[in-house]
């Protein structure tokens, strides 16, 4: 077991025992830390902070390709480190009393998923860390991908984080966003539960 140096606020990192197979996470993580800050630094118009996000997309992918995951379950986008998966509790949210389950489960993400993909104009997938129902109110936070498992791409001057969290009301007419916050880094929906009279509990994040 050893310590790397990595992101953007000098996080430790800690890895597990190189093999073969994730010989380059050292080099990958350096160079992703360098790309990272040249994307979220620049300018979105620069073909050079462009440039940066794609290739710092890349090593998103080939990281996690090597067995390793961008922050835990829950944590916000400025909290999360890279570490091998499955270390220090880096797994899918776990199903709990409140969760909805099958259809219901798909008819929310469904309802939630309209203004993620309106503001960023590409179909988006969720990787879910909460989805809660109490009574007619439902909230999630989920992580955007495309939906073919790729990070969305994101230049500088655009979203400070691929997180959603979306609070969810039912009608008549089925399940509709009344509130959300695309690219949160901080708990956006503090405050949520007052505005528009939903169940504080609802939006229990772990």
């Amino acid at each position: 077991m050893r310590t790397i140096l990595a992101g953007a606020f000098g996080a430790l990192i800690t890895a597990a025992p190189l093999t073969a197979r994730a010989e380059a996470v050292p080099k990958l993580l350096q160079d992703w830390t360098a790309l990272n800050g040249l994307c979220r630094g620049g300018s979105g118009d620069d073909p050079r902070t462009r440039a940066a996000c794609d290739r710092r997309d890349a090593i998103d992918r080939r990281l996690a390709a090597a067995g390793w995951c961008h922050g835990r379950p829950g944590e916000l986008g400025a909290q999360r480190i890279w570490r091998p998966c499955g270390e220090g509790g880096d797994q899918p949210a776990q199903v709990r009393a409140g969760t909805p389950q099958d259809a219901a489960r798909r008819a929310l993400l469904d309802a939630a998923r309209g203004p993620a993909e309106a503001r960023r104009g590409q179909p988006v997938r969720f990787v879910v860390h909460a989805l809660n129902r109490d009574g007619p109110w439902a909230f999630l936070f989920a992580r955007m991908q495309r939906p073919d498992g790729r990070p969305l791409g994101r230049a500088a001057a655009d979203l400070a984080s691929d997180d959603y969290a979306a609070l969810l009301r039912q009608d008549g007419a089925g399940w509709r966003v009344v509130d959300f916050a695309l690219g949160p880094t901080d708990i956006a929906w503090e405050g949520w539960d007052r505005r528009h009279g939903a169940s504080a509990s609802v939006f229990a994040v772990r």
